[in-house]
This record gives structure tokens, C-alpha cells and sequence, in this order.
């Protein structure tokens, strides 16, 4: 015995417990067996091991040797005398033995045993028996009963023979006739003088005992007596028999049996034998009560378990006590279990709902005779419905059944038999895992053959039944694709609501002990999770298990952990992997939930950012979507619908979603090299434009095109996101401004991305079916024109193309240019003039008379494609891919065949680059030919061109311009090319005087992106401007000669601006805006001097380039770091950015004497007395502007620069110096002014500098060859060279009929009464457009110079002549508008009293003429 017991461990613990139960199994002798059991006992004892362990490890043993029950309780026996003994000296000792005896009862050792062989206390100790003194009492009477009392029989006289024969005759061999026995049984009452209720309780007995012969003994007690309250009485006295506890003995399973077909056979009623059963339902419901108590209290238990070392979660079952459940006396499921052997369903359905809810078929013996009963009933329906192979289908069996009918045959029987049966097992049908696929089978080709008719009962089904059970099961991975293989034929929303319900707080016992063991499991789970690859792995199938049986709670809490953590997103997004389709649709449904929470909010508490939690959420929600096949209806829909109740937040789900699952980024800090590289065809986008390389794209993208065309929510998404865009600004009155902003631009960020991918991903066919036509759009749907002709451009360009083909396939052997050239021209007239007659009623009457509608189309349809090849981005792509194919070549890595692979496929890729610039040249040769011969009917000339001019700004650049970084670039090139079109009555002095107007209007009503994207322009147009500033030659060849640089607009000699007079020109935009920017910098408002910098910061390469206007920006600067260091940190990081950046160009700025030609000092003497005589007449007149000068006197650091300024309300004017030509015409009026530039620190003091400036002004009045904005007549043969830059629209005095040479009239002196009418016209089609946006910025920006004096333009002169011409055109006037420098119709150029924004001055003047 001791060699024997050596090779047992000497303590059992987890780790041995296996090879403690083989030791213990392989001994045959009983004494060393006794002796294992004994020591394993006293290690729980002396608390060694723990009882849980303990307990298992005995209940392994016994199922491999039974006789050991009965030396464990010989062993338990002296473990409970010894712990007596060892608890005096430590309790603790013989509460280890209590608790373990508690684990031990009806576990290893039943109940009956431990009451033989231990004495009462230690079995009240361990709640064996309830009360330890009403057992003893117990005890006493029944030795009483079986040693004293005196057995009585035979009262009623009845012989003892009789009973005998009874016996006999109803236990013979085989079968018997029961009317030949009933006749017997009478012949035997009669002569033994038998009671017929004790014979019938024998027949009765002997029914038990013969069930065999069910059809005999039925017709017998059928005939002998047929009254049901008789045999109700005697049943319920047999079972109130073994109901009482004194006797101590268990039902017989048979008498349930009898009981079930006396039932079955209408032999007795339920109703009369229901109250005599035990136990009570008071009972009943009392033990399902503490049944729900007891898995409310398991968190407890499961944080006992874990706290021993050494204990997993795997330790943990919680099946281990519903498997062990017995019926153990309970009469009343006892007759449930016969009845449902029997298959008599409805009596046994009449018996549970009697029951709490679940709580007869919790116990196994209940469940699985109602599964056999199924299970036979859908046999045949299932060899037939089960959709399996024929080579599968042949080996199904039919199950069999000792049933006493048939099994169903159709649906019809399945819904109104089966059905309720499997209602009834509620979450329990997880025992029967191949039932529960059965079932899912049948009902998936119910549905799939006639979906209406077992739509809404299968759902019910799905509650009730099978989701709960689903919850259940462990980790059955093929019976989750089961379900899916269901689940997918619903609607999204009608599974998100199965999905809802199935994540209710359970009220079943055993789901809320899973659910507590589940939420355990993950959060141990998610509190290891990390980047780690093993780790990954690891927990990823951990969490693939969870998922397969409870996803819902699941995914809910682990969503909350990646909201609260976003550096999580990565892991569990790789963790996700091993999920079933099922998991991945309750993730977004989960996924939807959590966005659609009202508790939470999507903004941040002070209202001007986006919450972390959702944008979190949204990136998980792309990368899981972009990675696993997670159905996307549910997530499309709800974010079409948030846009209908005016939510746009969550489109950062939509963009999350198309960036990750497509590649089409939505990033706007792009280069300048990527944007060129967008101009280009598909294949240069996709190599230079994006900023990562895009791989493994083509199946979600697909993915994503299916689910949005099969829904019909491709369409319905980009209309309703452009919708929304406009009606942002009026639905967030409570919404902080900034934040107002980023929901435009992630408005505008995810409809310009969306719209990319519907023109990639989808077929034309499919994108021209679904998109409304141009009309619609414009008058029904309400969008802008940049939407409109986003959405339509890659239509109409499909449809040119195809007509081009078209046409040339038409005209066979004729393939010149001249040809090609014509066959598109055509073309495009077949496809556009439709176009054009449709734009009509969605422009204004005004606007369609001064904007033509084709030069409109063609405006908007055309793109960077159409007008120039990016040959740069080409080459430096080419040059790219030559390295990579170097670097390919000088690896010795890679394997031979691999790199032969990966080289041909970056040849095949310069080849394609190659042919696809070709391609582009030769589109943009045709499109070049096609606009040559449009240019002509563009521009008519009987329109005014300042308000030609003006349409075009307001309804074609300045939109197009902020809608992408590619439109920008667009406008600034269409501009350019209209100019190098030479495109009849078209100025591009005027366009491009109107653009540099003052752009702090525009500026401060842009987005963080749309200042960006204004900023691009601006810059591209700077850069043409600079080209011919910079170079007299570049001016020559390519503005001297050209029609958008006339400044007087006669058919037969038009005369041409000269170069320094442009120079000058160029110098007063940088003015311009210098001005607008300080204006913002200075406004204090965070939307105004955001802008100004994001702009500034575009615009740098170009601006500033004088050294006077860096300075003036860079004190604003400085101001703003200082004041905004802690109040808004956003701005100082800006500001310090720009700064940095500024500072290092300061090397390449110029003083404004090599910007343009500075005025002598002889011309600035000769005059500075007149111009001294005015500042004071003006000082009296204007007491702001005396408050200025005075400012500007007390400044003894500044010196304000003057030089030539301009009218900021006379925009349109423009100059030539090279004019010969006098002025004949007697109403040409000019006007003197200066301006005041922005201030730079010197250390002259005020009064050197107001000599000085006197000096040159003087000078500059009397040179006539200088550039000016000026209102003075010039009559006399010296100013014969002067020209002013005031652009004279056609009009004749009322007093006198001009002559045809003489038709140069000054546009102060507009006769009345020609252009009255269509002065009325165009004031009541513009009040309503343009009077905010122009009259607003007047006046904010004369408000603003008030503030600001140092940044003003200074006190004008004026003269006593000027002041009667100026009171004139008040009068004839009276009805015009504010002028603006962005915007201006005729009639708002008439001149008005200056202030202090308007004046300007400089001695060069230059007059741009109308002439017939």
C-alpha cells in the first residue's frame, strides 16, 4: 500500500487533478482505494484543496467505478467524527467539512445515503434536512410505526381469496379480453363480497405494472367504470400517498404513465387531479424565485471563484446545476414528462402554462422528451426541406416513436402543431443544438417559398425561442451561419429589432448567469488586449467564442471601451476576425445604437468641436466595415435618415466608411503637386493624387456600390448631403459658429468624396438612371449650380464622348483634325443645347441678359481635364515608377520570377501614363478648337461689362472657387484662358480689379476649407498677375496687344494699358489686399482673422512682396500672438506659423519703388502747397477724418506711405499711360485722391514725413504720364497722356445728341434717361442677391477703418467744383446702391461723397474708353 500510494501526488491541485482520477480509477483493491479517498477527504478538511475541486474530481471517479459511493460515504462518515474533533481546536476545519459535505449531497452521494449514515446535527449543519428536531421526531415515529403498531385489514368482512383471484386473473401471461375479464372481475365481487374501489385500485396497480397492455386495460376500466370523479378520488389518494414524507417513498414512474393515458383516453380531467399534486404552486413559485435570486447573486459566486489562486473562468460552468436538475418527487412534472412521452401535447401545454414561464422545461427530462416528440413529428417535413444535397439528404433517418400518430406533412401543420411546441421551450432549446438546425432549415425554406405567410410567426419564433437558446450554446460557430443563413432574408430593420429584444435585460435564470459570466469574460478580455500579434490572436478567438452565443451585450461593451480608448480601435478591429456573420451584423446594429444615443452628445460641451467618442466610433466603423463582410443597408439608411431630420454629424460615419472601403480620400492639405496630378486622367489620380497607396480596394468597393444601388440610396445620399449643406447655417441656431463651420465642411468634404466614388464605381448607365435630370435638380431639389454640375459633369462628358465616337464612326475614311475637330464640335452642341435651354428658367431674368447661358454651361461643365495636360505630373510619375524599377533591378532579394513580375507591371504602368497624356492632349485640342469658336457668342457687346463681369464672379467663380482645391485651380485657369482666348468683349483688367477688390467679404463668410480653397485661387491668380508684372517681355507677347487689356473700347483703334501703368495697377491690388487683410486681422472676430491667416498662408509665395505691407502685417501678427496666446490657442498657432514663414522670405521683399516706377520730387514740390489747402478744407468738413490726422500726428514711431491709392468703390477702373488721345468729350470728370498704406516703423517723426509727402504729391500732380485714379477733367493738350482708370459705360448726355466720334462719355455723366430701364432692372434683380453682400461690406469695412485710423486711408482733398459735380450725381442717383468691390451693377458707379475708405490718390491717371 505504501509503493502504491507514493505514486499519487500528495496533494491534488488543478494541475493533477487528470491523473488523480486515473490513479484513482486503475485500483482494483479496495483498501488502498479507501485509504486515496480517505487522505483526498482530509486535504479538504484541513483546507488543503477546495471543495468545488474536490467535489468534481470525486464525481469523475465515481462515473468510472460506482461501488466507490459507497466508501466515500463510509470515508465522509469518519472525515465528520474526526472534524468534530479537529473543530474544538480550529473551526475552521469542520466548516471546510460542511461546505464540502454541501457540494457533496445529491452530488456524489445522495441524500438518502448521508440521512443513514450521519447524524442529524452535521445533516442540518449542511442542509441535508431542514429541521434537525422535526427529523428526529421523524425517526421516532416511524420505529414506532414498523416495531409497534398493530397492522389492521379486512374491515368491510372482505375474504382475503377473493383479492387472490383478482390478482391472478389480471397478472396472467399475454393478453387478455376485456369484457371476458370484466365479466370475471364482476363474478369475483359478488362471490368474495370485494369493494369495487379497491378492485379498481388493483386495476389500477396491475396497469402499472403491464403498461404493455395499455389497450386491454383501458377498455377494462373504461367499462368498469366509467365515472372520471372515481377515479379521480383514488388517484389523487395514491399520490397524496407518496406525497407524504413519513413513508419515504418515490413516485413510480409508471403510475405517471397510467395516470397520462387515463388523461390521454378523456378517462379523467386535469382539473380535478391538478390541486392534489405536490407541490403547491405557491411552492413552485417560491423555488423559481429563488432560483432568479440565485443568478442575481452569481457575480458574487464567480468573484469567489476567481479570487482563489490559481482559478480560471474556464473553472467556471454554469450549466453543471440545471444538467444535475432532477424532478425528485414533483408530481406535477413528473405527469408533464408522461404526458409528453405519450405525445398527448395539449394536456401537457395545459399543465406548463399552469407553471411559472420556462420553469417545467428547465429540467432536462421535460426538454428532451418534448424534443423526441418534434423530432418525430418534422422528420419526413425535414428530409424534404432541408435544402441539403441529394448525396446528404439520402442519409437522414427518421427518427423513431412509440407514438400512437403520425408526423406532419406540410407547413400548414408545422404552424399550427410545431410552432407552439417550440414556444414553449423558450431559451432551453440550446440542449438540442441539431433540433434547433432542424428548425432553422424548415423555416428558411418556408420563408424562401412564401415569405408573407410565416413572416411575422417566424419572427415571434425567433424572440421567443431561438435567439435565447442561441445565447446558450457554446461557441457552435456552423450553427451561427444557420441562423444567418435566416436572419439575412429579413430586412435590415426588422432584424435590428430582433436584435434589440435579444439584448433586453434577460429575466431567465440561466441567461442572466451567462450574461454575468460573459461580461466577466470580455472585460478580463479587453483589459489584455493589445497591438501585440500573439496577443491579437489570442484574444481574438477568446472573443470570437463570446460572440458566436451572446454578440449583443457583448460588442455593446467593447464599443464603449473604443469610445472612452481610441488607441483600442487598431486591436479590436484585428481582434474581430473569427466572428460569425451573425456578430457582424449585431455589431452594427450595436454600431447604430451608439450613435443614435440621445445621452450623448456629438459635440463637445462648449458646442465647437466633435465629440472623441464619435469620431472614434466612426473610424472603427469604417476599418471593420472595409475589412470583414459586415452588411452595410442598415448603416447607409441611418445615415440618410439623420440628413432628413437635419443631423449631419453623422456623416463622419459616410466618410469614414467611402475613404476606407474605396480609397478616395477626403484630406484637404493636399500639395500643389497632388492637385496637378487630379487634373489628369484616371491613372495619374490614382498614382500622384492620392496620399497613400491604394491596395486591396476593389472588393469593398464593390461591396459598397451593391449596397447602395440595391437599397436605391446612391442618389438619395449625395442630394440629400447637398441639401443639408445649404440648410446647415439655418438649422444650428444654438450651434457654436466654429462649429457650424467644420459640419459645412464635412458636409462638402463627404459629398465631393461621395461624388468621386459614385462617378468611379458606378456604370453610366446606372449613374444616369438614378440622377435627375439638370432641371430637376436646379428647381425641384433646390441645389446650388457647383452641386448641380458636380453631380452632371461626368454624365455629360460620357455623353460628348459617346456622341463623338458616334459621328466619327458616321463618316468612314475621313479621320483628319479638321474632321475630329468638327465631329466634336457637333457633339457637344447635341449635347449641351438641351443643357442650355433647361438652365434658363433657373437663372434670373437679369443674370441671363448679362451672363450668357452657354458661356454658363461651358463654364460649369468644363474641368482641369479639358484644359490643360499636367505634363509636369506625368513626367515626375514616370520618373517615380524608372526609380522603383532601378531599385527593383538592384535588389538581390527578391526571387527572379517575383521581380520579373512586379517589373512588367511597372512598365505596363509607364506605357499606360504614356498613352493616357496623349489621350488628355488630344481632348484638350478639341476642347480648345470647340471654345475658339464659342468665345464669340459669349460676351455680347451691348452689355455693360462691369455687370457681365459681376455675374460671373458672383455665379460662376467665386462659387466654383471654394468648392474643392481643384476648382480653385480651375477658375484661376479659366480666367487665364479667357484672357488667351482673346475672347471678344471680355476685360480681363476689369476680372481680375473685381477679384482684387475687397476680398474681406468673401473672406470672412468662408469655412476653415472654403478659405483654403479661396486662398488656392487668389494664389493662382497671383501668379499670372506677377508673371506679366515681372517681366516686360512676358507682358508684350501676352497682355500688350490682347483685348482684355484695352482701356478704351473703340472698333477702330481700341487703345491698350502700357506696362508701367499695369505695374501700377498691380501695386493697388497688393494694396487692396493688404487693406483686407489688416480689416480682419484687426476685427477681433475668430472667423475673420482665421480666414485672413489661412489665406495669407496660401498666398505667401506672392504676397506680401513689398517690405511696407510685410511690416503691416507682421505687427497685426504679433498683436494677435500676444492677445490669443490663452484665449483661443488655434489662432496662436496659426499666427505663429504665418509668422515663422513670413520671416523667412523677408530677404526677397522690395520696396515699392522696384514694384513700380516712384513719382519725381518736382511734380510732389509744385503741388504740395494746393494739396495742403485741401487736407485743411477737408479737416473742417469731415470730423473723422480730422480725428485720423490727428492720430496720425501723435504717432511719432509711424510714417504712413502714401502713394497712388484708389477708390475702393471704383474698382473697375484702369489705366493707360500711353494715351495721346485728350479727352473731347465736356462731362469727363476726375478726381484727386490718396491713400494711406499701412503704417511702418521708422524713426522719422510726423512732421518730416508730412513735408515729404506733401513734396512728392505735388511732384505727382504735375506729371502727367503717372498712373491715378482720378475724377479731373482733362481738357488741355499736357494731359493728353493722362488716363484714368474709370471704365465709361456707353451712355449720351440728355442735354445734347453726341457725335459718332464723340461718344466717349465719362461714366458719372450716364444720361438718365437711357439707361433709366435697365438701371430699374438691374436694381430690382440684384437687391435682393447682392444688397447684403455688398452693402454690409461697405459698411463693416468703413466701421472697421473708423476703429482703425492707423490702417485708414487719410483725409481726401476736395474742391469746391468736385463737391457741386458730386451733390449733382447724388440727385440723379438718388435710388443706386452701395458700391462694392466685389460686386457692382451700373448703376452704382455713379461718384458718391468720399469718405475715409475711399479716397485714393496718385499722378499717374489712366481712362478707359467706350467708342463705337
Amino acid at each position: 500500500m505504501v509503493t502504491t500510494m507514493s505514486t499519487m501526488p500528495a496533494l491534488l491541485k488543478k494541475d493533477n487533478k487528470t491523473e488523480i482520477i486515473k490513479h484513482c480509477s486503475s485500483l482494483n483493491d479496495v483498501d488502498v482505494l479507501r485509504q486515496t479517498i480517505y487522505h483526498l477527504g482530509l486535504q479538504v478538511v484541513h483546507g488543503e484543496v477546495i471543495a468545488d475541486l474536490a467535489v468534481s474530481t470525486f464525481y469523475e471517479i465515481i462515473k468510472s467505478n460506482e461501488q466507490i459511493t459507497s466508501i466515500l460515504s463510509d470515508v465522509i462518515t469518519i472525515l465528520d467524527i474526526e472534524s468534530q474533533v479537529l473543530g474544538q481546536i480550529d473551526s475552521n476545519k469542520r466548516e471546510n467539512f460542511i461546505e464540502f459535505l454541501k457540494l457533496a449531497n445529491n452530488n456524489i452521494v445522495s441524500d438518502w445515503l448521508l440521512k443513514e449514515r450521519l447524524d442529524y446535527s452535521t445533516l442540518a449543519d449542511a442542509k441535508v434536512i431542514n429541521n434537525e428536531k422535526a427529523a428526529s421526531t421523524k425517526f421516532i415515529k416511524l420505529k414506532t410505526k414498523l416495531y409497534y403498531k398493530q397492522q389492521k385489514f379486512n374491515l368491510f368482512r372482505e375474504e382475503s381469496e377473493g383479492y387472490s383471484k383478482l390478482f391472478t386473473e389480471l397478472c396472467q401471461d399475454g393478453q387478455f379480453d376485456p369484457d371476458y375479464m370484466l365479466n370475471t372481475i364482476k363474478s369475483l365481487i359478488g362471490c368474495f363480497n370485494l369493494d369495487p374501489n379497491r378492485v379498481l385500485d388493483i386495476i389500477l396497480e396491475c396497469f402499472e405494472a403491464r403498461l404493455y397492455l395499455r389497450d386491454s386495460f383501458l377498455k377494462l376500466i373504461k367499462n368498469f367504470s366509467n365515472n372520471p370523479v372515481t377515479l379521480n378520488q383514488i388517484l389523487a389518494f395514491k399520490f397524496s400517498f407518496y406525497n407524504d414524507n413519513d413513508n419515504g417513498i418515490e413516485d413510480p414512474s409508471a403510475l405517471y404513465d397510467v395516470v397520462a393515458l387515463l388523461l390521454h383516453n378523456n378517462l379523467i380531467h386535469i382539473e380535478s387531479l391538478y390541486p392534489y399534486l405536490s407541490p403547491s404552486d405557491s411552492k413552485i413559485c417560491e423555488i423559481y424565485q429563488n432560483d432568479i435570486n440565485e443568478a442575481k447573486n452569481f457575480p458574487k459566486k464567480i468573484s469567489a471563484i476567481l479570487s482563489v489562486e490559481g482559478a480560471k473562468h474556464e473553472d467556471i460552468n454554469i450549466f453543471e446545476e440545471v444538467r444535475s436538475q432532477h424532478i425528485n418527487g414533483n408530481q406535477k412534472l413528473g405527469f408533464i414528462l408522461a404526458l409528453l412521452k405519450l405525445g398527448d401535447w395539449p394536456n401537457a401545454q395545459r399543465l406548463m402554462q399552469m407553471l411559472p414561464e420556462y420553469f417545467a422545461i428547465s429540467y432536462p427530462d421535460i426538454g428532451d422528451a418534448l424534443s423526441q416528440l418534434i423530432h418525430y413529428l418534422i422528420g419526413p417535413l425535414y428530409k424534404r426541406m432541408s435544402t441539403l444535397p441529394s448525396v446528404l439528404s439520402t442519409r437522414i433517418h427518421l427518427p423513431d416513436g412509440n407514438y400512437s400518430f403520425e408526423p406532419i406533412e406540410n407547413m400548414n401543420e408545422f404552424r399550427t402543431k410545431i410552432m407552439p411546441m417550440i414556444l414553449t421551450f423558450g431559451p432551453y432549446l440550446y440542449r438540442d443544438p441539431m433540433l434547433m438546425t432542424k428548425l432553422l432549415r424548415i423555416i428558411r425554406s418556408a420563408l424562401q417559398a412564401n415569405f408573407n405567410d410565416f413572416r411575422y410567426e417566424i419572427i415571434n419564433l425567433l424572440n421567443v425561442t431561438i435567439l435565447p437558446s442561441f445565447s446558450l450554446i457554446e461557441s457552435n460557430s456552423a450553427l451561427g451561419e444557420e441562423l444567418w443563413s435566416l436572419m439575412r432574408l429579413f430586412p435590415y430593420n426588422e432584424r435590428f429589432l430582433l436584435y434589440n429584444i435579444w439584448k433586453v435585460e434577460p429575466t431567465n435564470p440561466l441567461l442572466i448567469k451567462m450574461k454575468c459570466f460573459t461580461m466577466r469574460r470580455i472585460k478580463y478580455i479587453m483589459k489584455r488586449i493589445s497591438k501585440d500579434k500573439d496577443s491579437i490572436k489570442q484574444s481574438g478567438r477568446s472573443i470570437g467564442k463570446l460572440s458566436h452565443s451572446n454578440p449583443t451585450f457583448l460588442f455593446e461593451y467593447m464599443l464603449g471601451q473604443i469610445q472612452s480608448y481610441d488607441n483600442l480601435i487598431g486591436p479590436v478591429v484585428d481582434s474581430l476576425k473569427y466572428l460569425s456573420s451573425v456578430s457582424y451584423d449585431v455589431l452594427l446594429f450595436c454600431v447604430i445604437e451608439a450613435l443614435s444615443n440621445p445621452s450623448r452628445e456629438h459635440s463637445k460641451h462648449e458646442g465647437t468641436s466633435i465629440s472623441p467618442w464619435l469620431l472614434s466610433l466612426a473610424n472603427f466603423c469604417g476599418s471593420a466595415i472595409k475589412k470583414y463582410q459586415i452588411e452595410l443597408p442598415g448603416l447607409l439608411q441611418f445615415v440618410a435618415n439623420q440628413l432628413k431630420l437635419g443631423k449631419c454629424l453623422d456623416l463622419l460615419i459616410l466618410k469614414e466608411i467611402v475613404q476606407k472601403m474605396t480609397g478616395i480620400e477626403t484630406s484637404e492639405e493636399m500639395t500643389n503637386e497632388q492637385i496637378e496630378a487630379l487634373s489628369g486622367g484616371e491613372l495619374l489620380r490614382t498614382e500622384g493624387g492620392s496620399f497613400n497607396q491604394i491596395r486591396n480596394i476593389k472588393k469593398s468597393t464593390l461591396r459598397l456600390k451593391e449596397a447602395l444601388l440595391e437599397n436605391n440610396l446612391a442618389m438619395p445620399l449625395c442630394i440629400l448631403m447637398a441639401q443639408q449643406r445649404n440648410c446647415i447655417v439655418f438649422q444650428s441656431e444654438n450651434t457654436h459658429l466654429k462649429l457650424i463651420g467644420k459640419l459645412y465642411d464635412q458636409c462638402q468634404e463627404t459629398l465631393v468624396q461621395y461624388g468621386n466614388f459614385l462617378s468611379n464605381s458606378l456604370t453610366i448607365d446606372d449613374y444616369k438612371r438614378r440622377l435627375p435630370s439638370l432641371k430637376e435638380l436646379l428647381l425641384e431639389y433646390h441645389l446650388s449650380p457647383d452641386v448641380t454640375f458636380f453631380l452632371m459633369r461626368p454624365m455629360i462628358s460620357h455623353d460628348i464622348t459617346s456622341v463623338f465616337e458616334e459621328l466619327v464612326a458616321q463618316r468612314t475614311g475621313e479621320k483628319s483634325k479638321q474632321v475630329l475637330f468638327e465631329c466634336f464640335n457637333q457633339a457637344s452642341e447635341m449635347v449641351l443645347n438641351p443643357m442650355v435651354e433647361s438652365i434658363k428658367p433657373a437663372l434670373s431674368s437679369q443674370v441671363s441678359i448679362d451672363l450668357n447661358a452657354r458661356f454658363f454651361i461651358s463654364f460649369w461643365t468644363l474641368t482641369m481635364y479639358d484644359l490643360q495636360v499636367p505634363e509636369k505630373s506625368y513626367l515626375r510619375e514616370r520618373n517615380k515608377i524608372n526609380q522603383q524599377i532601378q531599385i527593383l533591378e538592384d535588389s538581390k532579394d527578391m526571387v527572379i520570377s517575383k521581380k520579373r513580375k512586379e517589373k512588367d507591371r511597372l512598365i505596363s504602368i509607364i506605357t499606360k501614363l504614356t498613352n493616357e497624356a496623349q489621350q488628355q492632349n488630344e481632348h484638350v485640342t478639341k476642347v480648345m478648337h470647340r471654345l475658339e469658336n464659342e468665345k464669340k457668342h459669349w460676351f455680347e457687346s451691348n452689355v455693360n461689362k462691369i455687370d457681365v463681369t459681376t455675374n460671373f464672379l458672383q455665379h460662376c467663380l467665386i462659387p466654383r472657387c471654394k468648392f474643392t482645391a481643384l476648382d480653385a485651380l480651375y477658375c484661376a485657369r479659366f480666367v487665364h484662358f479667357l484672357h488667351c482666348l482673346k475672347t471678344p468683349n471680355f476685360s480681363t483688367l476689369i476680372c481680375l480689379d473685381r477679384i482684387f477688390g475687397d476680398i474681406s467679404n468673401t473672406m470672412s463668410s468662408c469655412t476653415e476649407n472654403e478659405a483654403n480653397h479661396y486662398g488656392r485661387f487668389l494664389c493662382a491668380i497671383l501668379v499670372i498677375v506677377m508673371r506679366w508684372h515681372k517681366d516686360i517681355k512676358v507682358f508684350e507677347v501676352e497682355c500688350a496687344k490682347y483685348p482684355g487689356f484695352v482701356t478704351k473700347f473703340c472698333e477702330k483703334d481700341p487703345v491698350h494699358i502700357d506696362y508701367e501703368s499695369y505695374r501700377h495697377v498691380c501695386h493697388k491690388w497688393h494694396y487692396r489686399l493688404t487693406k483686407a487683410f489688416i480689416l480682419c486681422l484687426d476685427s477681433g472676430d475668430y472667423i475673420q482673422i482665421r480666414n485672413s491667416l489661412i489665406v495669407l498662408t496660401k498666398l505667401l509665395p506672392h504676397f506680401p512682396v513689398m517690405i511696407s505691407f510685410a511690416q503691416a502685417i507682421e505687427r497685426r501678427l504679433e498683436k494677435i500672438r500676444t492677445e490669443e496666446k490663452e484665449k483661443r490657442p488655434d489662432l496662436f498657432v496659426l499666427a505663429t506659423g504665418y509668422s515663422g514663414q513670413l520671416k523667412s522670405r523677408k530677404g526677397t521683399f522690395i520696396p515699392e519703388s522696384e514694384f513700380h516706377e516712384k513719382e519725381s520730387k518736382k511734380m510732389q514740390s509744385s503741388n504740395s502747397s494746393s494739396f495742403h489747402q485741401q487736407q485743411q478744407a477737408q479737416q473742417q468738413k469731415d470730423s473723422d477724418g480730422s480725428q485720423n490726422q490727428s492720430q496720425a500726428k501723435s504717432e511719432m514711431t509711424t510714417i504712413e506711405i502714401k502713394k497712388e491709392s484708389y477708390r475702393g468703390d471704383d474698382a473697375q477702373k484702369l489705366s493707360s499711360s500711353n494715351s495721346s488721345k485728350s479727352s473731347k468729350s465736356s462731362s469727363s470728370k476726375t478726381s484727386s485722391s490718396r491713400i494711406v498704406e499701412p503704417e511702418t516703423t521708422m524713426e522719422s517723426s510726423s512732421k518730416k514725413y508730412k513735408s515729404e509727402s506733401m513734396t512728392r504729391i505735388k511732384k505727382s500732380e504735375e506729371k502727367t504720364s503717372s498712373l491715378s485714379i482720378s475724377s479731373h477733367s482733362a481738357n488741355s493738350k499736357d494731359q493728353s497722356t493722362v488716363a484714368s482708370i474709370k471704365i465709361e459705360s456707353r451712355a449720351s448726355s440728355a442735354s445734347s445728341s453726341p457725335k459718332r466720334g464723340d461718344y466717349r462719355i465719362n461714366k458719372d455723366d450716364i444720361d438718365s434717361s437711357i439707361n433709366n430701364d435697365y438701371r430699374k432692372r438691374k436694381l430690382e434683380s440684384t437687391r435682393g442677391s447682392t444688397e447684403r453682400d455688398l452693402t454690409i461690406n461697405d459698411k463693416r469695412f468703413k466701421e472697421s477703418e473708423m476703429a482703425h485710423p492707423a490702417s485708414s486711408l487719410s483725409q481726401p482733398t476736395r474742391s469746391a467744383s468736385h463737391e457741386k459735380k458730386s451733390s449733382l450725381r447724388k440727385r440723379q442717383t438718388k435710388d443706386s446702391t452701395p458700391s462694392s468691390t466685389i460686386q457692382e451693377a451700373p448703376d452704382m458707379m455713379k461718384q458718391v461723397r468720399k469718405t475715409k475708405d475711399d479716397s485714393s490718390g496718385s499722378s499717374r491717371k489712366v481712362k478707359i474708353f467706350f467708342c463705337d
